[in-house]
């Protein structure tokens, strides 16, 4: 149920408006004054409050306690009763609103009280709420000015035009026909987002308009439209300009209001980890000595004191090599050079290309917007100047500049932690050294080819003798790639270098030894497929198990085959089943061990080789005597097939074994 009440007004007039609105008295209809607190029963959530005398204090300290809409009583009751038709929409336990008067909306900063509001139950962080409070500003002005008091902004070029635009705005706050509209502001609220309304009662967009199109922010109509539409989520402009709906989407911190202390904590760290500006330099690029003065001003006021001025732009761009400005702010026309002339050459040097530059101009038209922009031109304001537009819009730049210069740094620091690893990475794999070692001393030819997909990569092999000649090998592939897939290898290639290599009795037990010490390192669905084996040269013999890894191919003779490699990856389960495999190998026999990156890579049209077609693909190439050579055409012709960068990591080895040389 919806309850009206009253603050200074008769119980009359709080009546007729409940028997008019189909609302409920609050609470008696004897006594439904606000102000007298005479009654015991706590404020209802859903309560209306029609009031006269508003002040700022009155509005911000009814909107604190549980009020949902404020009317002021001098407003029509047609405007009451659509304003409050509104309200009956949405639920009001997520819902505040006000309808006030031209007088009272002139006399009061409305847009700080109502995003104070907002930010009680809603805990903004800091740049959404100075967002919220320029649209606010914005749209009432726009509603006020423009629409209830149809006062043009053209009236305010010149000090003598000023003086008379003064008269009008009085002679029409106290005109009963333009005081007693009124204008709307609804917020209403859920989890996803904040959804702001704002209605005036003015005349809307000129007849022209009306008879062509629905105005757009594009139009020339209302330059703060578009500043309106620019500090929201989404926007919507009906009525031919007389209704604002701004939309502001909850962010993570915003999700989940807080009140109390704890409220009070979250929006002072809010505040405390916003941009700091003090140390942010700002050129600025003005003959006019008074818009100089105002300009540092405006700056000083949103904490920035480093602040150089250049009179015309040929000293300006004397000055930015030695000032490296942070944002430059450039009038357009000035003497000797003027503005379009200084952005071509900020524009035109590398050093200087990336600096915002914001130009102010008392020239607004579409030429001139364009030649701007087209310029190089970051953004662009007119004057006079608005000074909440400019605060934020100089903030936004400094903040973004603030913003990329902190993401380089981390950037930087990234770089070189990765390229560190990397090197750690690659030093896992044989050495040339020790593949000379390999091929002398087991008469086994060997080639490998390793790129990982990204900075890391998840795969590595490795070799190494066990006993007398014996020869062990293995190659490994971890699931997905990149750092946390780098970190695993580097677990794993620990783990086999603490393994006393002399014990190994078979590729089986080796196998389910890595595993049971894996299995409570690795975060839960992480895992690696793992081919071993073991060559033994005097007896001609290759012992193998694997972990799931892709099928190695042998070539013996002619034939080409795949060899089994089915069993459980590592660090799925914690005793999983392992089995020796043994085939013969003669001097001749090559083997091709390879990551799924060669399989299950895509070529331009979505296709893939496979199995069966790697086959096809490496078979011309196991003729060669030499096995760098075949290795260098396979991945040649991989790589014609799926052209760099692969989508993982690629790693690959060649074995041409020579047991009777």
């Amino acid at each position: 149920m919806t309850y009206i009440t009253g603050q200074d007004v008769s119980t009359e007039h709080i009546l007729r408006l409940a028997d008019q609105l189909a609302l409920t008295p609050w609470p008696s209809a004897e006594q439904p004054q606000l102000s007298g607190m005479t009654h015991k029963t706590p404020l209802p959530d859903d309560l209306v409050v029609v009031t006269s005398h508003l002040t700022e204090s009155n509005i911000q300290a009814l909107l604190q306690k549980s009020v949902s809409y404020i009317i002021d009583a001098a407003a029509l009751d047609e405007s009451i009763q659509n304003f409050l038709g509104y309200a009956r929409e949405h639920s009001l336990d997520h819902a505040i609103g006000v309808l006030l008067t031209c007088p009272v909306i002139y006399a009061c900063d409305v847009a700080k009280i109502f995003t104070e509001a907002l930010d009680h139950y809603l805990n903004f962080s800091r740049n959404r709420y100075e967002g919220i409070h320029l649209a606010l500003h914005e749209s009432m002005v726009n509603g006020l000015i423009h629409g209830n008091l149809q006062l043009s902004s053209n009236l305010r070029q010149s000090a003598r035009d000023f003086i008379e635009y003064a008269r009008l705005l009085d002679e029409r706050l106290n005109d009963p026909a333009y005081a007693q509209k009124s204008m709307g502001v609804w917020a209403t609220w859920d989890m996803e987002k904040l959804e702001i309304k704002i209605r005036d009662e003015g005349a809307g967009y000129s007849a022209m308009p009306i008879m062509s199109a629905q105005p757009t922010l594009r139009s020339k109509s209302g330059r703060g439209l578009r500043i309106i539409a620019g500090t929201a989520d989404s926007c919507t402009i009906d009525d031919f300009g007389r209704e604002i709906t701004l939309s502001f989407l909850r962010g993570e911190r915003e999700m989940y209001p807080v009140s109390g202390d704890a409220g009070d904590e979250l929006v002072s760290e809010q505040r405390l980890h916003a941009p700091d500006l003090s140390q942010c330099r700002v050129l600025v690029i003005e003959d006019n000595k008074s818009n100089q003065a105002v300009l540092s001003r405006l700056l000083n006021v949103i904490g920035i004191v480093n602040i150089e001025m250049a009179a015309d732009g040929i000293e300006g761009l004397q000055k930015v090599p030695t000032y490296r400005p942070d944002l430059i702010i450039l009038d357009l026309t000035m003497p000797r050079m003027n503005g379009y002339e200084v952005l071509y050459h900020l524009k035109s040097a590398p050093e200087t290309r990336s600096i915002p530059v914001l130009v102010q101009t008392v020239s607004d038209t579409r030429e001139t917007r364009e030649k701007t922009f087209s310029s190089g031109a970051t953004d662009f304001i007119s004057k006079p100047l608005n000074p909440l537009e400019f605060f934020a819009r100089v903030k936004v730049h400094l903040e973004n500049t603030l913003l990329v210069r902190h993401l380089e740094g981390e950037l930087s620091r990234i770089e070189t932690e990765l390229h560190a690893a990397q090197r750690m990475q690659v030093g896992m794999l044989p050495d040339s050294d020790h593949v000379d070692e390999v091929r002398t001393m087991f008469h086994v030819d060997i080639a490998q080819y390793f790129s990982p997909s990204s900075a890391l990569g998840g795969d590595f092999w490795q070799m190494f003798p066990i006993r007398g000649k014996l020869l062990g090998f293995y190659m490994c592939d971890f699931s997905g790639h990149g750092v946390a897939a780098a970190l695993n290898t580097f677990r794993l290639h620990a783990i086999i270098a603490q393994t006393d290599k002399k014990k190994i009795v078979s590729p089986a037990a080796f196998l389910k030894n890595i595993n049971t010490q894996l299995y409570d390192l690795l975060p839960r669905g992480q895992f690696a497929t793992f081919f071993f084996g073991i060559y033994d040269r005097e007896a001609g013999v290759l012992t193998y198990a694997s972990a799931g890894s892709p099928p190695p191919m042998i070539k013996s003779g002619r034939k080409v085959s795949f060899l089994d490699t089915a069993g459980m990856p590592l660090g799925i389960m914690k005793n999983p089943g392992y089995s020796d495999k043994v085939l013969s190998v003669r001097s001749g026999d090559m083997l091709f061990l390879f990551s799924d990156a060669l399989t299950e890579s895509p070529n331009k049209a979505g296709e893939r080789l496979g199995n069966a077609g790697l086959k096809k693909l490496i078979m011309p190439h196991l003729k060669k005597e030499n096995a760098y050579v075949s290795l260098m055409d396979i991945m040649h012709d991989f790589f014609t097939f799926a052209p760099p960068p692969p989508p993982d990591d690629v790693t690959a080895v060649l074995m041409r074994f020579d047991p009777e040389s």
